[in-house]
């Protein structure tokens, strides 16, 4: 958080694939590589093991030798547990590359943060065509995750960064469906973003399933 505070606002990729997924080596070694093409700053929660496994070994194993100290400064790379409802609320945060579970999408919406979606499974995939399809967030849809399908390149993930961190349009729809879900519930536009009931912004999303 102390990082987070010394950024400017708007300026912060939150990358992050939640708790029970995670990339093969290459491809976090690829994910890097974007990230840095990409001159955006970045928050970046590493994860290289399945099923909420505990990490071993040192960071710099997966992102690459000298990595870390080439993007001191401009991106933070952490493989500890995080609060993401407190990292996407914070004014420094403006995109968010998901895996795109249900929680991490409502948490997005929530807090007013557009979406880079990288989805994995069947339900990911349909939730991050939500996102694409409501305007807050971009799908590249064959984008994919195992080393046998392939490994997604650098240039294009910095590019798809770039492309969610300077797209004004989607950032303004962002933020008009927290508002919209503030009304929706009594007017309650100054209470806590991350506390709009999902309901409500599951119904602005119209995601009829979902509701």
């Amino acid at each position: 958080m102390r990082w987070l505070d010394e950024q400017p606002e708007r300026s912060v990729m939150y990358v992050s694939f939640g708790s029970r997924t995670a990339l093969p080596t290459e491809q976090i070694r690829e994910l890097g590589a974007g990230l840095e093409m990409s001159g955006c700053r970045f928050l970046w929660v590493v994860k290289s093991t399945k099923v909420d496994r505990e990490e071993t070994g040192e960071i710099e194993e997966l992102v690459g030798k000298g990595y870390l100290g080439r993007m001191e400064g401009r991106g933070l790379v952490v493989r500890e547990w995080v609060e993401q409802v407190v990292v996407l609320s914070h004014r420094a945060v403006a995109g968010f590359l998901s895996h795109c579970g249900w929680n991490s999408v409502m948490e997005a919406v929530a807090t007013g943060v557009t979406v880079l979606a990288w989805p994995r499974t069947a339900d990911q995939r349909v939730n991050a065509a939500v996102v694409a399809r409501r305007g807050v967030g971009v799908w590249p849809e064959h984008w994919v995750w195992e080393a046998e399908e392939g490994v997604v390149a650098a240039e294009e993930i910095g590019n798809k960064v770039r492309e969610v961190m300077r797209n004004q349009r989607m950032m303004e729809t962002a933020a008009k469906l927290v508002a919209e879900a503030a009304v929706e519930e009594d007017g309650s536009s100054d209470e806590s973003k991350a506390m709009l009931s999902w309901p409500s912004l599951s119904r602005l999303l119209n995601c009829p399933s979902l509701r």
